[in-house]
């Protein structure tokens, strides 16, 4: 690496474990894309009716008699096990949803077996089969509710302290992104609209909001390792929220990818804008202000409902 040197604009002068890293990345997004690839195909399958046979708690995943997962990061897999029946023939299929909590999965569970059920099948291969995120949704809406169980419910209530600061710090999360898309707007045109003391204002702010959102959101949802942490801990907001910070995350990072190739480390364009350094920083302001913003008024309107 020494005797060659090193340059963004030439790819044969990368280093190897900068592809490995690549690699890396796209293998962690090709199993969701073939997921959801397969979902969005199998909703033009015929339908047939089913029948929800069980529902289970899976046993967690073992190797060589040990078990893969224990503690805060153990999910918990409730499955719905169905059978449907075509020209005489019947056939099963699995669904399974992971929960990071075993009340969850079993709440999930409640009330499901024995239920009929529309089933998704392959013309060409009738044994293959799924149930469609919005058919599954559908069985949960049309079951009594539970007397001692909500789907927003909390794990733990927040600090006695932190209750009354909720909205507060809900309203400086919004005052935050709002000034930060300010900022990055202005930057995008190459100007500094706000003063040198917003800079560091902006940034020290992230940590106010940040802090309580996430001690709020553990409080709640139990475990950050889950994997729908992101979808429980803003239940009760509007979809536009929760799609909307999606959108800003994918912003931050291809407009950081874009830079970082432009303008390498170490490497200082001439005639920089003064709105540059701006900008690289409201990105990230963006994003966890309006994260922040997302998991507190979230947290805020499922404690109203809160007996």
């Amino acid at each position: 690496m020494l005797d060659q040197p090193f340059r963004w604009t030439e790819p044969s002068t990368w280093p190897w474990f900068f592809y490995l890293w690549v690699a890396f990345v796209l293998a962690g997004w090709l199993k969701p894309l073939w997921k959801w690839l397969q979902r969005e195909q199998a909703k033009s399958w015929p339908t047939a009716t089913g029948r929800i046979d069980s529902a289970y708690i899976a046993e967690p995943r073992r190797f060589l008699g040990l078990t893969l997962q224990s503690g805060r990061s153990r999910t918990y897999d409730a499955v719905l096990a169905y059978s449907y029946t075509l020209s005489g023939d019947t056939f099963g299929g699995k669904y399974k949803r992971s929960f990071g909590s075993e009340g969850e999965a079993q709440e999930f569970l409640r009330g499901l077996e024995g239920q009929p059920v529309p089933v998704q099948y392959n013309s060409n291969r009738p044994a293959r089969s799924v149930l469609l995120e919005a058919t599954v949704e559908t069985l949960l809406r049309n079951r009594p509710p539970s007397s001692n169980f909500s789907d927003g419910a909390w794990v733990e209530s927040p600090p006695k302290w932190l209750k009354p600061f909720i909205g507060v710090f809900a309203f400086l999360s919004l005052v935050g992104f709002i000034l930060s898309l300010w900022v990055h707007i202005g930057a995008l045109f190459g100007r500094s609209v706000a003063p040198e003391s917003f800079f560091w204002g902006l940034h020290v702010g992230v940590f106010v909001v940040f802090f309580p959102a996430i001690l709020v959101a553990q409080k709640r949802v139990g475990s950050t390792n889950r994997k729908d942490f992101w979808k429980i801990v803003t239940k009760g907001s509007p979809d536009g929220i929760r799609y909307l910070f999606y959108l800003l995350l994918a912003y931050a990072f291809v407009s950081s990818l874009v830079s970082f190739f432009h303008s390498p480390p170490g490497v200082v364009p001439k005639g920089l804008s003064p709105g540059v350094p701006w900008r690289g920083f409201s990105e990230g302001w963006m994003v966890f202000y309006f994260g922040s913003f997302a998991i507190l008024s979230s947290a805020l309107h499922s404690s109203r409902q809160r007996p």
